[in-house]
């Protein structure tokens, strides 16, 4: 009986702490080196933002739109998964949300795997084309900061590569960032783009590997499966030289309903000249 009593309690414990935990935002600010970057990128901030599953999400909407502005963001990067596959876009909110993003920088975003599988995809793509963000669907698009034109890349859910026509316009840019939403293909995208001027690739839905421990980089994550190894931070390539992998531990949860030493993750990144 006592014995029971401890593993209740234990049990007990871990799920409130899980509970907790959904509901802690976590603004983490880091910096990344990129070669010949111009001295007018120089501090550029980018905030990522990744795996919402608004109908998920358990931090306060106003909380996390009150850390997103206080971060005075040049851009927002929001790489899938915005919504929940179980979430009904007829009464989701997932549009007034983008578009708060879209008041406090410019936006862009790109689906993940949970709009594709949501059997709402068109439903979905057209909310975001309507919104003041704007979606990237295999597609390169610039902004201009400071006098400097910067290439974005958005890739659709699980492809890792684009027409030569389309990557040799990456080549007109000091500066290029992929936004793609599987970090576990890094190598795909390595390969993919290794004869153009890609400095780093933002991705989410690894979940942190949802469960992390001293020592370790998560305990699972999706398509990474056990002890996976791109959950979280800055990674840089083996063999493409100056391509850097960005990950976002996102904001909320898909399937398994905690996050244990995981906060819902907000990452503002500041570029720096390496």
């Amino acid at each position: 009986m006592t014995y029971f009593l401890i593993i209740l309690i234990f049990i007990s414990a871990f799920c409130l702490y899980g509970l907790w935990t959904n509901r802690q935002l976590e603004l983490e600010a880091i910096t990344l080196p990129i070669s010949d970057l111009p001295e007018e990128l120089a501090n550029l901030k980018i905030l990522h933002v990744s795996d919402i599953h608004l109908r998920r999400l358990r931090v306060p909407l106003t909380t996390l739109l009150k850390t997103s502005q206080d971060t005075t963001p040049d851009l927002i990067l929001i790489t899938g998964d915005t919504i929940d596959r179980t979430e009904s876009l007829d009464s989701s909110k997932i549009l007034t949300v983008i578009n708060d993003f879209a008041q406090i920088a410019p936006t862009f975003v790109i689906e993940g795997n949970h709009e594709t599988s949501s059997g709402q995809l068109e439903t979905w793509r057209q909310l975001i084309i309507s919104s003041q963000a704007q979606l990237l669907e295999n597609q390169f698009t610039t902004i201009e900061i400071n006098e400097q034109m910067i290439g974005l890349i958005g890739l659709r859910n699980e492809e890792t590569d684009l027409p030569a026509e389309v990557k040799a316009k990456t080549t007109e840019q000091s500066l290029n960032l992929l936004l793609a939403h599987h970090p576990e293909l890094f190598n795909e995208y390595a390969a993919s783009f290794k004869d153009y001027p890609i400095q780093a690739v933002f991705s989410g839905h690894a979940h942190g590997g949802q469960i992390r421990l001293p020592g370790i980089d998560g305990l699972l994550s999706p398509h990474q499966g056990w002890f996976p190894k791109l959950t979280n931070g800055v990674y840089l390539h083996q063999k493409k030289e100056n391509f850097t992998l960005v990950v976002s531990r996102g904001l909320s949860n898909s399937k398994f309903p905690f996050r244990i030493n995981n906060k819902p993750h907000l990452l503002l990144v500041t570029l720096v000249k390496s």
